[in-house]
């Protein structure tokens, strides 16, 4: 670290213009925040008018105080309950049947994984154009989809439309959780609104600093992530090889989800995990959606390990 990135306050011009050729952004219409959750909150905020959030649930859990912060009704649109995928059709019927709102996307989708198509993108960004409201399209996990920039360029890239807010944590794909350092992108006049308010903290020098480093170093990462997306592939097969009745799901994150028979059986093996010393997450289960387990990757060993778990308990018990 260059002493100056601690001793000073950070000066955000150059990483502005780091972010824009990598976005494929303009300068102007980038708003760096202490992680995405500060962004998100400037957003709400920024757009009083705005009365609903529509959204895929199950979905990050924030979106609900977020929600309360902007007195925003939360309108929740359930995936296929006997496939457990989601449709942008759906959510934008759900839009056209009330006001104005912010029409929440995550790609890939933070539970499941699922990856939309750039024509599904495209179709829904249409529809929220039309409908006078603004699609807020989570990026965290899209640097662990192969070929996830060019599914996302005709609904984020400049010139950037008005009806649509780009959000990039780089917690995922630069593994900068403890930095919390983040991005929202759009049009010069959507983001104008958010440079009015305060966010909750400001963004460190140090953290702006590492950021910078990172997008020096990508062609290391796109390494890194191509290595993650084998290793969930092998990890998602070898677990619905060696288990009956746990199906993997396709997606495009940092890590593997498969379907199970029930929520008992998503929460007995996040608890026989966690016995074992991995953390990992039962899908919040709802009525509408089936039950499943996410598993994050993170190298091939570890994977095999947490395979090797899940056998010798199901071979010890006979069932889940």
């Amino acid at each position: 670290m260059d002493p100056l990135d601690v001793l000073t306050y950070p000066v955000l011009g150059d990483v502005y213009t780091d972010l824009a050729h990598r976005l494929g952004a303009h300068p102007d219409g980038l708003v760096l925040t202490s992680g995405s959750d500060p962004g998100l909150g400037l957003l709400v905020r920024a757009f009083p008018a705005v009365r609903r959030i529509v959204l895929h649930h199950p979905n990050y859990e924030g979106w609900h105080k977020f929600a309360r912060i902007a007195g925003c009704d939360l309108d929740m649109v359930p995936p296929d309950p006997d496939t457990g995928r989601f449709s942008v059709v759906d959510l934008a019927s759900r839009l056209c049947g009330g006001p104005p709102a912010f029409v929440v996307v995550t790609q890939p989708h933070s539970f499941t994984g699922q990856v939309h198509a750039r024509a599904e993108l495209e179709y829904l960004a249409r529809a929220v154009a039309d409908h006078g409201s603004l699609l807020v399209l989570d990026t965290a996990y899209l640097a662990f989809t192969e070929g996830g920039e060019e599914e996302v360029s005709t609904v984020t890239a400049h010139p950037h439309p008005r009806h649509v807010m780009r959000v990039n944590t780089f917690s995922k794909c630069f593994g900068l959780s403890g930095a919390r350092i983040a991005v929202l992108s759009s049009h010069p006049a959507t983001v104008r609104p958010l440079l009015d308010l305060d966010p909750e903290g400001p963004v460190s020098g140090i953290a702006v600093a590492l950021l910078r480093a990172c997008l020096r170093e990508q062609p290391l990462f796109e390494d890194i992530w191509a290595e993650i997306r084998q290793v969930r592939e092998h990890f998602s097969r070898s677990v619905e090889q060696s288990l009956p009745g746990w199906h993997a799901l396709a997606g495009g994150g940092n890590f593997a989800t498969w379907r199970v028979a029930s929520p008992r059986v998503a929460e007995g093996a996040a608890a026989y995990l966690y016995e074992n010393g991995f953390v990992v997450r039962a899908v919040p289960s709802t009525p509408d959606s089936p039950a499943a387990v996410r598993i994050a990757v993170t190298d091939r060993p570890t994977a095999d390990s947490v395979t090797d778990l899940l056998l010798r308990r199901h071979a010890t018990t006979g069932s889940w």
